[in-house]
């Protein structure tokens, strides 16, 4: 089975970590199912324990449930069906819809990835990505045996304003058993990138509609202590300046039974330059924190 494009897909799913940055593809448990270049059909459900995406995240926590279902062609085209189930006790409600067709490909120790991702979000959604339409990713990795180094680029297409584009590297190792059914892989990721998806997501949610009527929460976001009101002008000064915008550290784990792949990643993320928001002529540093989240999967193939 190509376990490449279920961490594809559960990292996706999350929207908020390696997606749309880079997918942990080629490893020694892939490398059991080479022989079997058939098509297949998969169904996946994962958790994730809050939406964080580059240590940004909103002030109001959101885990969500993901079921998904994913197609893929022996050709080495896929296509990932998902929906994100908000579980949080006062907010219940499924928060996003996203479709995903892609290829990917391996040859040797040569790994890549090229995908299109289409997002529908919930008018109420608090997603620090919620002003996100599409995404575009290319990512690469090559296996060094003793270590891995992977590449990744992401477009991001706007509802509105300008669009981002992210760059990102990751190293790391995979330790796999004997009987190549449990595999670990720690990693560290460097990630680069523009804000102007972040200076959205404060006009439309922290200070907009969405903090002062019926939607999505309440409270006044990260770091900034601001009660909004109906007009809010804000300007983020760092919305389009590409530079270092989080460290990760991840320990994804993964265990083959065949027809199911149960995985588990915890993530430490360390965001990097935080914003200067200048809010209805009042000036703001925002005060971003390291931040502890964790994601669970179980995948079944026909």
């Amino acid at each position: 089975m190509k376990l490449q494009i279920f961490k594809f897909s559960l990292l996706l799913l999350s929207i908020f970590f390696i997606t749309p940055l880079f997918s942990q593809d080629k490893s020694e448990i892939k490398r059991q199912n080479k022989n079997s270049n058939s098509s297949y059909l998969s169904l996946s459900l994962s958790f994730i324990s809050d939406a964080v995406y580059l240590g940004r995240k909103d002030s109001i926590t959101a885990p969500y449930l993901n079921p998904s279902i994913i197609y893929y062609h022996q050709s080495g085209f896929y296509g990932i069906g998902s929906f994100s189930y908000l579980t949080k006790a006062d907010q219940s409600r499924i928060d996003l819809f996203f479709g995903s067709i892609g290829y990917d490909f391996t040859s040797k120790d040569l790994s890549g990835d090229f995908s299109i991702t289409k997002y529908f979000f919930n008018t109420d959604s608090y997603n620090v990505i919620s002003e996100v339409n599409a995404d575009i990713t290319a990512s690469l990795k090559y296996d060094f045996d003793l270590l891995y180094l992977s590449a990744s680029s992401t477009y991001f297409i706007p509802k509105n304003g300008n669009s981002d584009i992210f760059l990102s590297t990751e190293i790391g190792h995979d330790f796999v058993s004997s009987t190549k059914d449990f595999q670990i892989s720690p990693s560290i990721g460097v990630h680069f990138g523009s804000q102007n998806f972040y200076e959205e997501y404060y006009i439309n949610n922290r200070f907009g509609s969405k903090r002062t009527g019926s939607g999505s929460g309440s409270g006044s976001g990260q770091g900034t202590g601001t009660t909004p009101t109906e007009t809010t002008t804000v300007i983020m000064t760092e919305s389009e300046k590409f530079d270092l915008m989080a460290i990760e550290f991840s320990l994804p784990i993964w265990y083959i039974n065949k027809p199911f792949i149960v995985s588990f990643l915890p993530v430490l993320v360390l965001p990097q330059n935080p914003a200067t928001l200048t809010v209805d002529s009042v000036v703001y540093k925002e005060d971003l924190e390291t931040t502890f989240y964790w994601m669970a999967g179980i995948s079944y193939r026909f």
